[in-house]
């Protein structure tokens, strides 16, 4: 109860330290949620990249499957 009664009888310095910490968790929580956003946008062109890159690849395996079809005969 001494730790309690310590921290009331500063009023004005308990305030300005909460308030001092709530200012820094802000400024932490705005830092935080601007590199998500930026890794977000960045994974998001990858990702784009990537499946366009595999989309390419299928079709050209499905284009010479399709060649050797044409290639088959009927004994």
């Amino acid at each position: 109860m001494k730790f309690l009664e310590k921290l009331t009888s500063k009023k004005g310095q308990v305030s300005m330290e909460i308030g001092i910490l709530v200012a820094a968790a802000v400024a932490v929580a705005a830092i935080a949620a601007y590199f998500y956003a930026t890794n977000v946008k960045n994974a998001q062109a990858e990702t784009g990249a990537s499946a366009q890159s595999t989309a390419g690849n299928l079709t050209g395996i499905a284009d010479s499957a399709t060649t050797e079809i044409g290639k088959i005969t009927v004994v």
